[in-house]
Parts: structure tokens; C-alpha cells; sequence
């Protein structure tokens, strides 16, 4: 999937149109609503397969999807490790995440454990919330101001077979994390969404 809108979190649109084709697949019609960016309102066809499994369409700018795998009915949970771990220096503020079954979050940076300021026995946790595919949660930045730790708003979308979360970040301002705008590769590959792989 494709977003080249310079924009975060959710992408308002209403169905315009739905219509059922001669081999079981059905077509969408969305129009998004994306103020400031009018020009770009322009009604998106999406397909979806016969067996329910795939959907393409869109047309770039807006959201453009080529045989992307549907979301099954009951979601994987997001419960576990989640990381990089062939590549430690990428995405640093949410790699390692740990989702625990308690709804919170503790992180792992440079090999360590991310710990509260007040006291270094206890692990810095937040809280998350998986709703479908969909997680929000907080990344960390425990180098922001020294001894402060920054807590930065992120979401995540689960990918079909639970394996791979796809992040970005709703707040630019001390996010450590690649965008459709980076020109050099500090917290990962240049134009690509960050993902987490499950471990």
C-alpha cells in the first residue's frame, strides 16, 4: 500500500459505490477527503477478489494497492517481540518493542533495557491497544534530553499472517524514523514504510 500524501493517521473517505462483477469480485468507489489537499480528492476504485483473500486499485497520489492480502476476520495478536534483528540501528525508538498480554510495552535499545529516570529497576512500559490489524502505541527516545526519556506516539498496522507490523509515527518532532521525505538513511532505508518482524 501507498500513501504519498505528506500526511499521519487515519485517511477520511465515504464509499461512493459498490458493485458486484460477473466472476464474484467486488468493485469499491472512495471518495477521500483530504482538506488542504482537494486536488487529490478524486473518487479511488479498489477491487476486491472473488475469494475475498486480495484487493487493487487506487490510483497514486492518493492510496494505490496491488494484490494486497485482506485482513482475516480474526485478527493475529500482536502479543510478543517485535523487531529488527538484522538491523539494531533501524527505527530506534520502537526497535525492540515487546507487546505484553497485559497491554503494555517495554523496549530494548543499543542492547539494554529501557528503564524509568526515577528508578533503574523498573522498565519503561506504556500502554497499547490492538484494535484489528490496527495498534496504536509509543515508541521511546531515551537520548532526547538526557536523563529525560521521550514518549512518541506511533501506530502500527499487523500484516494478514501476523508476522510483519508496519509503523510510522503521528509526531515528527523527535521521532527517530524514516519518511517519504528522508534524504539520508540515520534511523533506516529511504522511502520505505518501517516494519517490525515478528520474533
Amino acid at each position: 500500500m501507498t500513501l504519498s500524501v505528506w500526511r499521519r493517521g487515519d485517511v477520511h473517505g465515504k464509499i461512493t459505490k459498490v458493485e458486484e462483477g460477473a466472476q464474484g469480485e467486488t468493485t469499491v468507489t472512495i471518495l477521500f477527503d483530504l482538506p488542504g489537499d482537494e486536488q487529490f480528492n478524486s473518487p479511488q476504485v479498489y477491487t476486491i477478489s472473488a475469494d475475498k483473500k486480495t484487493i487493487t486499485g487506487g490510483s497514486s497520489p492518493i492510496i494505490s494497492m496491488v494484490d494486497m492480502k485482506l485482513f482475516p476476520k480474526d485478527a493475529p495478536s500482536v502479543v510478543g517481540v517485535w523487531s529488527q534483528p538484522e538491523h539494531p540501528d533501524w527505527f530506534p525508538d520502537v526497535n525492540i518493542v515487546a507487546f505484553e498480554k497485559s497491554g503494555q510495552t517495554n523496549y530494548n535499545q543499543g542492547g539494554k533495557p529501557v528503564y524509568y529516570v526515577y528508578d533503574e529497576k523498573v522498565l519503561w512500559r506504556e500502554n497499547y491497544k490492538q484494535d484489528g490489524s490496527r495498534i496504536t502505541f509509543a515508541g521511546v527516545n531515551p537520548d532526547i534530553a538526557e536523563p529525560l526519556t521521550a514518549n512518541i506516539p506511533y501506530y502500527g498496522v499487523l500484516s494478514s499472517d501476523g508476522k510483519v507490523l508496519y509503523v510510522d509515527a503521528y509526531d515528527f518532532g523527535w521521532a527517530r524514523i524514516t519518511t517519504t521525505l528522508s534524504t539520508i538513511e540515520w534511523y533506516g532505508p529511504k522511502r520505505v514504510t518501517p516494519w517490525l518482524i515478528r520474533q
